[in-house]
C-alpha cells in the first residue's frame, strides 16, 4: 500500500519563529516543517538532518512528540560524494508508487538542485508521485511586523522535465506518445468544463495537437511518408491554433512548440499525391531516408530507400505513382530485369513496357548497382537474421549508411531540380 512521505530538510541553525501563509491561512512554526505538518496529511515525515543539525534543530520537531516525525542522518554535503550518500540515504527510504512531499525551505542552497534531481529519479525509478515541493519564502515575510511568509509549491516546475523529455523524445526518435500523454494529462476535467464552459476550445486544442503528435509519430513508424507529410502539414497548423491553449494549461509546451515545428515541418506538404506536388514529394522521402539514418531506424530507412528509388523512375518514366498493378510494377520489373540480365544464370524475364526507358537511361549501371545492393540489405532485414550467414547489425547500418550518398546523386540526376520556395 502506498504512502504519503513529507522529507524535509532541516539547517543548523536552531529555530527561528515564523508565520507562514497556504491557501488563505496562517500557520506558525519555529522550522517550516513545523508548520507544514499543520496543512498536510501524511502518513511518514523524514527529516533529514547532519550532526550539527540534528543537535541544534532536530529538537523542535523532537518535542511535538509526533511517532511519524523520523529523523534521517544525511552528511554534509561538502563534496559531490557526501551528496550522492544522500541521494541514497533518501531514494531507500521511499517505496514504488509512493507519494511524496518535499520540502527546500532549510538546508544547503544546493538543496533545490538536488530535490528536483530526486524528485525526477523517483518518478522514473520507482513511479512516486511529487504531491508538491514546498518552499516556505523566510525572506518574503517579517514576524516582528506580522508579514506573513508565502508557502511556494514549485512541483509544477518538476513536470519541466517531462515535457523536455517527451519532446526530445519525439524530435530526435519520432516517437510522440509520452509527449501526446503530457497534453492529454493537461486538458480541463469534466467539472472544470462544467463549471467553466470557456475552457472548452482548450481541450480541443489539446486534443487535436496530441493526436496529430500520435499520428505522425505513427506514421513514421510504419514508413508511411504520404501520411508523415500531411501529418506534419496539420501539425503546423494546429500548434499555431492552440498557442494560447499551451500559454495556459501546457506552458512548458509553449517553450518547447517550436522546436516540434523545426523538426517536423521539414516534412509538411499538404497534397502530397498531387501530379504537381511528386517531385518535392519524392525529395522531401529522401530527406526523410537521411532522418532514419541519422536516427538509427535501419529498418524503416532501407524500406523507403527501396520504394523511393522505383518512385524516382515512375516519374521519370511517367507511370501512375500509387498504383502497383498499372504502373508501379513495370518500373520494378524492368529493373529486376537489368539485374538478371548481369548475372552468369539469370531467372527467367518478365518483358516490361519500361524496359527499353530503363537501358537508355545513362545511370542505367549505376541503377543496376544500387538495386541489387539495397535488394540483398532488405532481404536480410526482412529475414530477422533467420538464415545460414546473418549480416550483424552494425553491418546493416554500415551498408545503409553507404547507399545514402549513391541515392543523393540518383536524385540530383533523374529528379526534376528543386524548386526553393
Amino acid at each position: 500500500m502506498s504512502k504519503i512521505n513529507i522529507i524535509t530538510f532541516l539547517g543548523d541553525r536552531g529555530a527561528l519563529q515564523t508565520t507562514y501563509t497556504h491557501n488563505g491561512n496562517e500557520y506558525i512554526g519555529g522550522v517550516f516543517a513545523e508548520a507544514l505538518r499543520q496543512f498536510c496529511d501524511y502518513d511518514t515525515m523524514l527529516v533529514c538532518v547532519t550532526e550539527r543539525a540534528r543537535e541544534n534543530t532536530w529538537p523542535v520537531l523532537e518535542a511535538l512528540g509526533d511517532s511519524r516525525i523520523k529523523p534521517i542522518d544525511i552528511p554534509t554535503g561538502r563534496s559531490t560524494e557526501e551528496m550522492w550518500q544522500t541521494f541514497k540515504i533518501i531514494a531507500e527510504q521511499v517505496n514504488e508508487n509512493d507519494h511524496v512531499i518535499f520540502d527546500i525551505t532549510h538546508g544547503l542552497r544546493s538543496l533545490p538542485f538536488l530535490v528536483f534531481l530526486f524528485a525526477a529519479y523517483l518518478k522514473a525509478a520507482k513511479n512516486v508521485t511529487i504531491d508538491a515541493i514546498y518552499y516556505g519564502a523566510l525572506e518574503l515575510g517579517n514576524f516582528k511586523t506580522g508579514i506573513p511568509a508565502p508557502v511556494i509549491d514549485l512541483s509544477e516546475f518538476i513536470g519541466m522535465l517531462d515535457w523536455l523529455t517527451a519532446t526530445e523524445r519525439f524530435v530526435e526518435m519520432g516517437d510522440g506518445q509520452a509527449l501526446a500523454n503530457l497534453l492529454r494529462n493537461a486538458i480541463p476535467s469534466g467539472i472544470e468544463l462544467r463549471d467553466n464552459p470557456a475552457s472548452r476550445p482548450i481541450r480541443s486544442h489539446l486534443e487535436r495537437t496530441a493526436n496529430s503528435i500520435e499520428n505522425i509519430s505513427l506514421a513514421l513508424s510504419l514508413t508511411r511518408p504520404i501520411e508523415t507529410m500531411q501529418s506534419a502539414t496539420r501539425l503546423e497548423e494546429i500548434l499555431k491554433q492552440a498557442e494560447s491553449s499551451f500559454a495556459e494549461r501546457a506552458k512548458p509546451f509553449s517553450l518547447l512548440s517550436e522546436r516540434v515545428v523545426k523538426e517536423y515541418g521539414q516534412f509538411a506538404l499538404e497534397d502530397p499525391t498531387d501530379q504537381a506536388a511528386l517531385a518535392e514529394n519524392l525529395w522531401l522521402q529522401l530527406q526523410m531516408i537521411e532522418w532514419y539514418i541519422k536516427r538509427d531506424r535501419v529498418v524503416q530507412a532501407v524500406t523507403l530507400a527501396r520504394e523511393w528509388l522505383i518512385s524516382v523512375l515512375v516519374l521519370r518514366f511517367g507511370e501512375l505513382m500509387f498504383d502497383n498493378h498499372n504502373g508501379r510494377k513495370y518500373v520494378e520489373n524492368a529493373i529486376n530485369n537489368a539485374v538478371e540480365k548481369t548475372k552468369k544464370d539469370p531467372r527467367p524475364i518478365t518483358p516490361s513496357r519500361c524496359d527499353d526507358k530503363f537501358t537508355t537511361l545513362s545511370q542505367a549501371d549505376e541503377l543496376v548497382t544500387v538495386w541489387n545492393q539495397m535488394t540483398q540489405l532488405r532481404n536480410d532485414i526482412a529475414h530477422v537474421g533467420m538464415n545460414l550467414n546473418p549480416q550483424p547489425a552494425f553491418r546493416l547500418k554500415e551498408k545503409a549508411v553507404s547507399l545514402y550518398p549513391l541515392l543523393q546523386k540518383l536524385g540530383q540526376e533523374l529528379l526534376p531540380e528543386r524548386v526553393k520556395i
